[in-house]
């Protein structure tokens, strides 16, 4: 009787599937390299309007202060969330010891160790 063996037809895919992934994956990183840009375009985009409703979170606390009902918790938490916002991208500046570069900058030290 003919049959399929599914157990030995899925270990030959997953055998396939591996050789061929580690014979053509050459421009396998563009795929992270538009990852890259979006994530910081989202980043950049977010950021903006962080800055516009926090804003707005300072006015409203400062109206609250001004009929007598000042809320620190809120005004600590927009100061806080601020201050992490506006130093994230400097902070890590200064931990990689250079200006954030592209992905292909990044493939180059992972190859060459530095």
């Amino acid at each position: 009787m003919l049959g399929i063996n599914f157990k030995k037809l899925a270990i030959c895919t997953l055998m396939v599937f591996a050789i061929s992934s580690i014979l053509f994956a050459t421009s396998s990183y563009a795929i992270f390299d538009a990852l890259v840009a979006k994530g910081s375009e989202i980043f950049v985009g977010l950021r903006e309007i962080i800055f516009a409703v926090s804003g707005f979170g300072i006015i409203a606390v400062a109206i609250g202060g001004f009929f007598g009902n000042l809320n620190w918790k809120w005004l600590s938490a927009i100061g806080i969330g601020l201050f992490i916002i506006s130093t994230t991208s400097a902070i890590i500046t200064y931990m990689v010891d250079q200006k954030p570069g592209s992905f292909n900058d990044v493939q180059e030290a992972v190859h060459t160790g530095k």
